[in-house]
């Protein structure tokens, strides 16, 4: 144990499992047992997801930059398609309450 270093040093890799060992302990393990490779890297799926969503508010915060009237078209655009089913049900509810009773709801 002497040999392994302390884990706070610096400038020292230390990997316990070398690759060299995995296909022999494939072998000797039993089907059911899973072989643990170290160093394992695995972003948790929040990491990954804040990365997207700064990358993606970047790409539009550039591409607005750039063509700001563009921009503002495919904005307009997906907002109106994004707010077409609201508009869709407030059609129904005009058309199935009458005017006066709508009039008296809005001024609440």
């Amino acid at each position: 144990f002497r040999m392994i270093p302390y884990p706070l040093e610096k400038g020292h890799l230390f990997y316990p499992y070398p690759i060299c060992t995995e296909t022999a302990d494939r072998e000797l393990l039993p089907s059911f047992h899973e072989v643990s490779v170290y160093p394992k890297k695995e972003l948790p799926f929040f990491i990954l997801f804040t990365a997207g969503l700064c990358s993606f508010t970047a790409m539009l915060a550039l591409l607005t930059h750039q063509f700001p009237e563009l921009m503002g078209v495919f904005a307009k655009a997906f907002l109106s398609t994004l707010f077409a089913p609201l508009n869709f049900v407030m059609e129904k509810v005009e058309s199935i309450l009458p005017s006066s009773l709508w009039h008296q709801l809005t001024r609440i």
